[in-house]
């Protein structure tokens, strides 16, 4: 894949036909940033600096837990909390994204928590293992699998909360794993100075017109927040809740040559004719999958510096999320009765509509995230982090009708998915070490990058059916499949100053890849899958130039080894003793991606123009 883009920042400009007002009332105090370039070494390769962003790396100083190692040579786009607020009308985290360069989230409605994958300019909707989201270090991105149900948990990051965000493209930092190879996506939160508190409601409307659905869509947030800095103590507490209909996201069709003439069947009206993809006549009888989601987020951030130069850190956060999708027909019978279900006739042709041709289902899902963390920052010669997060479905259930609307609104068979269980968990070691002629500047010959990373992931679903899906408990098993994989790396990254207007980075990833414990069940029989591990290394390699006051060129390669995650080896069926739908043995997909990117500094903005080549094997889509 080969692009070439030109790119100049505008500002903000946002067109939508939904509505929202928001009130607040202001922090009283705002914390001081966390990533820095003004220091002594920007300033030695970037003369002009600017405040937030240079044109060749970033230096990070906070010494909150982050996932950006010290220097990054790729190329990297930021927004402050503060440009946010004022150019974004941001409901979640997500809105923060919504101008970077290269970047789409696929958000189908305010509160999507499962298909609002991340794209980047290599890596679109269908491979969200291919880019990592992070806030303050901990990873969000939901790497048990791959594709459209495996988004990042978004919810926990509160638009309120973030002092920056910083989007790094490609796979040419060591630090992370070949998912990187879209991009990193690195939610910087910040800690209270002083006493501060926050409050927001908002209301949404959206008018939708669409084949036969004319109706209007709305839903409401309150979010509240308090933290305050006593001594070495900092804390901060946020609580929200969402309630936001979503218009439909799907509709039940038929083509016309589904069809047969005749007489037989109910015979209905409401129908919409149109043409599918492939330009075929076809027929539109209703909508689908129209979403209510009432979203709760609550979340508490703790942080205590033993001594100036060493602060711990602890995060825990509580998502839940009740959810229910309706189906609307366009089909009515004689006497104006909507129609679900059975043998049916249209305009001479007869059809027939299963029961779960207009699906409902229910959804209700309590997933709790822990982050912890302790870290110096120095800014000497030596500075050290360890940091560890969980994150747990700790309920996950969604149920589903198999019968038709009118009856499945009292309840009846149907099916009940769990996921209880699946998750991550990561821990992480890591150190710079700056080899500065002064021991309080961070600039010097050399600053290396280095440590060591565990990264587990564990899928788990069980498939049951049930005599009550609105209210029953879970009876047979119609289908059941598990796995885990891990990732256990070690990394080292220098970045040599050679000249007053040269940067050279070299450095290398090897990581040990092991998926086990998995198996495929039907409803009568189980098939266990064999264990496997295989090694990589990842080389990466950047060079910068300061061409002149305003100008910076810079040239970057870097491999990226991602491994198949559970999902992909084994969320799938077995038909006898044949597995469908997922592949056990599944090679990784290895990519080397190179860019040569010119940037200019125009003052109030950045001109950058950037060629980027990927040549990918083994790709990995779902």
């Amino acid at each position: 894949m080969q692009k070439l883009l030109l790119l100049a920042r505008p500002s903000s400009l946002a067109l939508s036909i939904q509505v929202a007002l928001f009130l607040s009332v202001p922090a009283f105090a705002q914390s001081s940033p966390s990533i820095q370039t003004n220091t002594e070494e920007q300033a030695k390769l970037v003369p002009t600096a600017p405040t937030v962003k240079t044109l060749s790396t970033i230096n990070v100083t906070g010494n909150r837990p982050t996932s950006i190692p010290s220097y990054i040579p790729t190329t990297i786009e930021t927004i402050t909390g503060q440009e946010i607020a004022e150019k974004i009308n941001a409901t979640d985290a997500e809105d923060a994204l919504k101008y970077f360069p290269s970047l789409l989230v696929r958000k189908r409605f305010i509160g999507d928590f499962d298909h609002a994958v991340l794209a980047s300019r290599a890596s679109g909707t269908g491979n969200s293992a291919r880019s990592l989201v992070y806030a303050d270090g901990i990873l969000l991105s939901n790497l048990p699998g791959n594709g459209a149900n495996f988004t990042p948990r978004w919810a926990l990051v509160t638009p309120e909360e973030i002092e920056r965000v910083v989007v790094l493209y490609g796979p040419f930092s060591a630090a992370y794993p070949g998912n990187s190879v879209g991009a990193v996506v690195d939610y910087v939160t910040r800690m209270p100075t002083q006493f501060e508190g926050h409050a927001s409601a908002g209301y949404f409307s959206q008018p939708f017109k669409q084949y036969g659905t004319h109706a209007t869509y709305s839903g409401t947030q309150f979010s509240a927040s308090l933290g305050d800095k006593n001594g070495a103590f900092s804390w901060w507490l946020n609580a929200n809740r969402l309630d936001s209909e979503g218009q439909p996201i799907a509709f039940a069709t038929m083509s016309l040559s589904q069809g047969t003439a005749g007489s037989n069947g109910l015979a209905v009206s409401g129908a919409v004719a149109s043409l599918n993809q492939p330009n075929e006549p076809w027929l539109i009888l209703g909508d689908t999958n129209q979403n209510n989601t009432r979203q709760e987020n609550f979340k508490a951030k703790f942080a205590y510096d033993f001594s100036p130069t060493l602060r711990a850190n602890y995060i825990v956060g509580i998502w839940q999320n009740n959810d229910d999708r309706a189906s609307n027909s366009y089909l009515q019978d004689a006497t104006g009765n909507p129609v679900y279900s059975g043998n049916i006739n249209i305009n001479g042709r007869q059809y027939s509509l299963s029961p779960t041709d207009f699906n409902i289902s229910r959804a209700s899902l309590v997933h709790i995230i822990h982050g912890a963390s302790i870290k110096t920052n120095t800014r000497g010669n030596f500075d050290w982090e360890i940091a560890a997060s969980l994150y747990d479905h700790h309920k996950d259930l969604s149920r589903q009708a198999l019968l038709a609307i009118p009856a499945a609104n009292n309840g009846g068979i149907g099916r009940i998915t769990d996921q209880k269980g699946t998750g991550w968990n990561a821990l992480a070691l890591k150190g710079v070490w700056r080899s500065n002629e002064n021991a309080d500047s961070t600039g010097g010959t050399h600053l290396l990058d280095f440590g060591l990373q565990r990264d587990s992931f564990k899928l788990r679903t069980r498939v049951s059916n049930t005599s009550d899906w609105l209210n029953g408990a879970a009876e047979s098993r119609f289908s059941e499949f598990r796995g885990d994989a891990s990732l256990t790396s070690a990394y080292a990254q220098d970045t040599w100053r050679f000249a007053d207007a040269w940067r050279v980075t070299l450095g290398g990833r090897l990581e040990q890849w092991r998926a086990s414990n998995g198996a495929i069940s039907n409803a009568s029989s189980t098939v266990n899958l064999d264990s496997r591990r295989e090694f990589a290394f990842s080389p990466k390699a950047a060079i910068a130039f300061q061409a002149s006051r305003d100008w910076v060129v810079k040239a970057l390669l870097g491999r990226a080894v991602r491994f198949p995650t559970a999902s992909e080896l084994y969320q799938g069926s077995i038909s006898a003793t044949s597995i469908v739908n997922n592949d056990p043995n599944l090679k990784a997909e290895k990519s080397w991606t190179s860019e040569l990117s010119a940037e200019r500094d125009l003052g109030g903005g950045t001109l950058r123009s950037t060629l980027f080549f990927e040549d990918t094997r083994d790709a990995l889509f779902s």
